[in-house]
């Protein structure tokens, strides 16, 4: 393989602190264990039910991104209102809280095999999950075409920042979603591969007439706006998968539901994130040029929530859960027809979590932490990018499992690169 492969929720949020605001006084979140495998069911699934308790998953993943992004927003609203550093810290602590659930949920994302022969947009809803995920999560940013609306002279509106989102045919002129939001909480990373996130001051957004230049106001205006539309992105798409929505025709979800492509997609999507995304995009690039703007979360330092959370989504498509969701699953699927092929995901998906959990925890330690953009920096005796090393090459194995897995349940290859742009 080529190495371009390679390259309840306010009790959630009370526990923790958005990961850097340029000190080391974060308060870190409470470390994750490696998950245990679930055991397949020893009863015979088959395609339909896996079918549907993936379409629970979508719908409690979606459910969980959409409330914890209500409470960003009611974090920001506070934070405009009052521009305080306290009232900083807490829109960044509800940012960090929204990424769990919404990194979960970005494995649904490459379902063009199962939406481009159909017209979806007839319900208004949206037409795909990766044709919509552009506008909520698209990456990476140019942050100075951001500054330059804020600076300008249009009236700042939702509508603005859709129209001017990948403007110029520019991929990185993103101004919507989460990531337009973190650049306004954090501000630039001016650290390099050194500790310490973005540290945009509150009084950026002063009210009171101690505005330090003429732009406070519309920034404030355009983070309410990117806030608010990334609200209205997940409304929108967690109608997607409601029961209601099962069957409605021209719902994510039905025509989920009715597609005899959904397990290729559930593969695909799989082997998309664990190698174009996580191994490529999202880790291996960063490690091989040595540039923290190619981390996911570059603003805020929150890289390793990101990656340890797409990692989740993987885990959750193939085992079949979310949270208490948990049922019938592609993993019943490949035990029954072969155990030595499901012991080799198996134990594949069990040892880069253990990695990955490492990441995770080292970029949360109260004192001393080593991000991700750190990890990026050291050279190949550091430690933690030996371990980070170690996980890419691991996805990158993963992929080789997954396509057995594809043969064994004779899917079709649907997968798709995703570039990390979102788009």
């Amino acid at each position: 393989m080529s190495f371009s492969r390679i390259f309840a929720v306010f009790a959630f949020i009370a526990l923790i602190v958005a990961g850097c605001s340029g000190s080391d006084s974060d308060s870190p979140t409470p470390s994750p264990t490696p998950t245990p495998s679930p055991t397949p069911t020893p009863v015979a699934v088959d395609v339909e039910q896996v079918k549907s308790n993936y379409v629970d998953m979508a719908y409690a993943a979606y459910g969980d991104s959409l409330t914890t992004a209500q409470a960003l927003l009611a974090a920001v609203n506070a934070f405009i209102t009052d521009p305080t550093e306290a009232n900083l810290d807490a829109a960044k602590a509800a940012y960090k809280a929204a990424r769990a659930p919404y990194q979960q949920s970005e494995i649904m994302r490459w379902d063009t095999a199962i939406t481009i022969q159909t017209d979806l947009t007839a319900n208004g809803g949206p037409a795909s999950v990766d044709e919509w995920e552009g506008q909520v999560n698209a990456w990476p940013l140019d942050e100075n075409h951001i500054v330059g609306i804020i600076e300008g002279s249009e009236t700042i509106s939702e509508g603005l920042l859709i129209a001017q989102n990948g403007a110029d045919d520019n991929e990185a002129n993103v101004t919507t979603g989460v990531h337009a939001v973190e650049f306004m909480l954090w501000g630039e990373d001016t650290n390099g591969t050194g500790p310490g996130a973005g540290s945009r001051p509150a009084t950026d957004f002063a009210n009171d007439g101690s505005c330090a230049d003429a732009f406070c106001e519309r920034r404030a205006q355009y983070l309410a706006a990117a806030a608010t539309l990334l609200v209205d992105d997940l409304t929108a798409m967690y109608a997607e998968w409601s029961p209601t929505a099962r069957t409605t025709v021209g719902t994510l979800a039905y025509n989920f539901l009715q597609s005899d492509l959904a397990l290729d997609y559930i593969v695909g999507s799989i082997r998309a994130m664990a190698s174009d995304e996580l191994a490529s995009a999202r880790m291996g690039v960063g490690l091989e040029l040595g540039d923290p703007e190619e981390s996911h979360d570059c603003f805020s330092d929150l890289s390793h929530v990101a990656i340890y959370y797409n990692l989740q989504g993987v885990r959750n498509a193939f085992y079949g859960r979310y949270g208490s969701v948990s049922g019938p699953s592609l993993a019943d699927l490949v035990a029954e027809r072969d155990q030595a092929t499901f012991d080799a995901v198996d134990q594949a998906l069990d040892s880069i979590e253990a990695l990955m959990v490492q990441i995770f925890n080292t970029g949360e330690l109260e004192t001393d932490a080593v991000r991700f953009d750190q990890i990026i920096g050291q050279d190949d005796t550091g430690t933690e990018r030996q371990i980070a090393e170690m996980a890419v090459e691991q996805l990158v194995a993963l992929d080789t499992d997954m396509n057995d897995v594809r043969e064994l349940l004779s899917l079709t290859d649907t997968i798709a690169g995703g570039g990390g742009d979102g788009d």
